[in-house]
C-alpha cells in the first residue's frame, strides 16, 4: 500500500494526465524512472515480507525461509497485475484520444468488450514494451547489479570504518560488524517473478520475445556467478536440513506455469482449433485453463513424483552410530553449543581442557577432552585416528 500510494501513483498520473496529442510519448526519464519505480516497489516487498516471516516466528529457519517465498511471489505478482491494470487504461486513454482503430477500421472508442480492445494491435503493442520494460532490465538486471553494494561491499566498509573508530569494539563484537548477513534463500522467490515476467510475454506479438528471453539468460548468468562468490567467499556457513524451500518453490511453479495454460486458450481462440468464444466468456476458458493446470500440476507433485523417489534402506545407514564417533567430526554439539555447560565446565569443574564453546569459523581452536563429552579436535577436524609416530 505505501508503495501504490508514495511511488506507483505520482507515475500513474502523470502517465494517465501527459498529452498524447499528435503522437507524443513521455520521454526517457519517464521510462528510468519506471525501471526505478520497479526496483524499489520489489524492494519494498522484500523487506515486508522477511518482517512479516521474521514475526511469525517459525522455530526452523527452513519453515521462514518457505513463508518468505511465497509471500514474496505473491506480493510481487500484485505488483504486476497493478502495473498491468494502469498500463492498460493508459493505453486504452491514449488510443482512443489518436483515434486507433482495430483491423476492421472500427475506431477503439467505439469498441465496447475487454476481449475485443485487448487483442488489438496498438494495445497488444503497448501491453508488450510494458511488459518488456517491466522484466528487463528493471527486474531481470538491475537489482541484481545493485545487491552486491547494499550485502557485501556497503557492509563491509561500514563495520570497518566503527571498528576502526571505536577501539572499544573487539573480539567477537568486531567480527559480527564486519560479517555479511546469513544467507538466505529468497532466490528462489526471485526466479519464480522472472519465469512470471517471461510467461506473460507469450500474451502478446513475437517481437520482443526473443529479446526478452536473451536478457533473462545474460541476467541469470551473472545471477549465478555472484551467487556463486556470495556463498563460497562471503557469507558465513550455514544449513538447511530439509527440502521444505524447494518443495514449495515447486508447488508456487504450479499456479505459474499455469498461465501457459491460461495462454493457450486465449491465442487458439477463434483459430480453427473447435472453439471461438467472444466477450468475458474467453476470460472463463482462460480461467478454467489455468485452474485444470495448477491442480494436475499439484497432484502430479503430491502424489507422482513421490512415486519415484529412492526406496528407504532396508537397515538403518546409521545404526551402530555413536554419540562419539559423529561428535569426533561435528564440532556443534549439545556440549559445545550450551554456553552455561562451558562456564561450568571452566570455572567450577576446572576441566582440562575445559569444554570449548562452539563458534562459527573458529573450530580449528577447539580442543577435545572424552572424558567430558567433547571429542572434536580442531587440530583433526575429519576425525581419523591419527597413524602410530605421527
Amino acid at each position: 500500500l505505501f508503495w501504490a500510494i508514495v511511488f506507483y501513483s505520482p507515475y500513474a498520473y502523470y502517465v494517465m494526465t501527459f498529452n498524447y496529442e499528435n503522437g507524443r510519448e513521455p520521454g526517457f526519464i519517464v521510462g528510468f524512472a519506471f525501471s526505478m519505480i520497479v526496483v524499489v516497489g520489489n524492494a519494498i516487498m522484500y523487506e515486508v515480507c522477511a518482517r512479516i516471516s521474521d514475526w511469525v516466528g517459525f522455530r526452523f529457519k527452513d519453515n521462514r525461509e518457505a513463508c518468505y517465498m511465497i509471500l514474496y511471489t505473491i506480493a510481487c505478482m500484485f505488483n504486476v497485475g497493478l502495473d498491468f491494470v494502469t498500463t492498460y487504461f493508459t493505453a486504452e486513454l491514449v488510443m482512443e484520444g489518436l483515434g486507433f482503430r482495430n483491423y476492421f477500421g472500427v475506431p477503439l472508442a467505439k469498441i465496447t468488450t475487454f476481449t475485443e480492445k485487448f487483442e488489438t494491435y496498438g494495445m497488444q503493442r503497448s501491453l508488450a514494451e510494458n511488459t518488456y520494460a517491466y522484466a528487463f532490465p528493471s527486474t531481470y538486471l538491475i537489482p541484481f547489479l545493485i545487491e552486491p553494494f547494499p550485502t557485501i561491499l556497503a557492509p563491509l566498509w561500514l563495520g570497518r570504518l566503527i571498528v576502526r573508530s571505536h577501539p572499544e569494539i573487539r573480539g567477537k563484537d568486531a567480527e559480527e560488524w564486519l560479517a555479511m548477513a546469513d544467507m538466505e534463500m529468497g532466490r528462489y522467490a526471485d526466479l519464480l517473478l522472472n519465469v512470471i515476467l517471461g510467461i506473460l510475454i507469450f500474451y502478446f506479438p513475437g517481437g520482443y520475445t526473443w529479446m526478452l528471453f536473451l536478457g533473462m539468460a545474460g541476467s541469470h548468468v551473472w545471477i549465478y556467478l555472484f551467487d556463486h562468490y556470495r556463498v563460497l567467499r562471503s557469507i558465513p556457513s550455514c544449513t538447511f536440513a530439509s527440502f521444505d524451500v524447494e518443495w514449495w518453490a515447486q508447488a508456487m511453479m504450479a499456479p505459474i506455469i499455469g498461465i501457459i495454460a491460461a495462454c493457450l486458450a486465449f491465442k487458439n481462440n477463434c483459430h480453427d482449433h473447435g472453439y471461438c468464444i467472444k466477450g468475458f466468456g474467453i476470460v472463463a476458458v482462460c480461467s478454467a485453463a489455468w485452474l485444470a493446470h495448477t491442480i494436475l500440476h499439484l497432484c502430479m507433485l503430491v502424489y507422482v513424483i513421490p512415486k519415484f523417489s529412492l526406496p528407504r534402506p532396508d537397515e538403518d545407514v546409521c545404526a551402530g552410530e555413536t554419540f562419539q564417533n559423529v561428535a569426533r567430526k561435528n564440532p556443534c554439539s549439545w556440549f559445545t553449543t550450551n554456553p552455561i555447560y562451558c562456564l561450568r565446565s571452566r570455572y567450577y569443574y576446572e576441566h582440562s581442557p575445559p569444554c570449548d564453546h562452539y563458534v562459527l569459523g573458529k573450530e580449528n581452536l577447539m580442543r577435545s577432552n572424552s572424558t567430558i563429552g567433547c571429542f572434536y579436535d580442531g587440530s583433526n577436524p575429519d576425525g581419523k585416528t591419527p597413524k602410530a609416530g605421527s
